[in-house]
């Protein structure tokens, strides 16, 4: 049967309503007649289907039990998405945003950038977002004030900072009485340069100085107007400090505790209410993570879009980076969770009593993992 019923059909059905058994037809009659009933019973197809998009049911893990079921073919739902950052830690977003992944499963994304995890939590809060990208020390402290925003998976599981510092600095046992440039007290950055003077048997404060510059440029200028000795920078800030003849003295990647310098939040409300929404939006997240470690192309136009670089060295230096610390399986864990508390109990001592669990929710990704999507994307 065609695809649209045009009027010939229209009038054989009615001809069904109206046709009987006539006694002494002739076998060709008959024959008609059988024709008809059968034209009258068989189910016409739908206008929309021959149109269907193709969705993300294709993708190997839709076929399991465990599975989220990708979007049908319907209008994408319109999702506000803040982040925090313009640095490779934002990349799996961006790549799910300029490869089409959120529309695959059925997510129209408007990525918004804003510049810090309070402001960021504020509108989650308000209900102005549904999800939110930013460092796992911001859900926790919000949690801890009341709004109940939790960690569904990072988007980095390592550091992604280095530490540069001026010519007269040689090496790191040179730091002892120098100032260094983070964004705030309380940010991922003030974390690292902790930790990073904790494996040098320095205290931060005492032995050297922490400088709160704002952002990474605001660390850059406060380097080049004598502000500070050295800075926590990220990719490409980094690389801009390389080629004003700063020397990297540190790669806080390789630091031990480890830390989401940058995570995918969700608030419990939205979790409890839309579990499927949760769902498709991780997948796709994943999904993304597999094109940057897979499709270096189509990674490398992302990053150059959001970021805007147009720097060749800049822009493959930064994919390096990013590339190195995005997760095939970001599912988020204990000791990454117990590693932002200790962050958020410098200015929190409420923090040091709570329970890590509280702060994550791994099972979305964990059902990926269990259904064998994840292991399908690198086959």
């Amino acid at each position: 049967m065609a695809a649209h019923a045009g009027p010939s059909v229209a009038r054989r059905r009615s001809g069904c309503a109206r046709r009987g058994h006539r006694p002494g037809a002739s076998h060709v009659a008959a024959l008609l007649i059988v024709v008809a009933l059968l034209a009258c019973t068989s189910p016409a197809t739908s206008p929309g289907a021959t149109n269907a998009r193709p969705s993300a049911a294709a993708s190997p893990a839709s076929a399991t039990t465990t599975a989220p079921a990708a979007a049908s073919p319907q209008a994408l739902e319109r999702l506000r998405v803040p982040y925090v950052a313009i640095s490779a830690s934002q990349l799996p977003a961006w790549v799910a945003e300029d490869s089409g992944v959120f529309a695959k499963y059925g997510l129209d994304v408007s990525l918004e950038y804003i510049p810090t995890g309070t402001t960021l939590v504020q509108t989650m809060v308000a209900g102005e977002a549904a999800f939110g990208i930013a460092g796992s020390e911001a859900p926790i402290s919000a949690s801890l004030a009341g709004a109940d925003i939790v960690i569904l998976a990072p988007t980095v599981d390592h550091l992604l900072f280095t530490i540069y510092a001026v010519p007269s600095v040689t090496d790191p046992s040179a730091m002892r009485g120098k100032r260094l440039a983070i964004t705030r007290v309380g940010s991922s950055t003030d974390f690292a340069a902790r930790q990073w003077l904790d494996t040098l048997g320095l205290r931060a404060g005492d032995d050297v100085a922490l400088i709160q510059a704002g952002g990474q440029k605001e660390i850059l200028a406060s380097m080049q107007s004598n502000g500070a000795d050295a800075g926590v920078l990220s990719s490409p800030t980094d690389v801009e400090a390389r080629h004003l003849g700063y020397r990297e003295i540190a790669d806080l990647g390789k630091l031990p505790k480890p830390f989401y310098q940058s995570s995918l939040l969700a608030t419990r409300k939205l979790i409890n209410e839309r579990p499927d929404l949760v769902r498709r939006f991780v997948q796709a997240i994943v999904e993304a993570d597999s094109i940057i470690h897979l499709d270096k192309a189509a990674a490398t136009r992302a990053l150059a879009k959001y970021a805007q670089i147009t720097d060749d060295e800049v822009l493959e230096a930064t994919y390096e980076s990013a590339v190195a610390v995005v997760p095939k399986v970001p599912l988020p864990t204990r000791d990454a969770i117990e590693s932002a508390i200790e962050l958020v109990a410098l200015t929190n001592p409420e923090a040091r009593n709570v329970d890590p669990t509280r702060f994550f929710d791994p099972r979305f990704v964990q059902e990926l993992q269990d259904s064998g999507f994840i292991d399908s994307l690198y086959k």
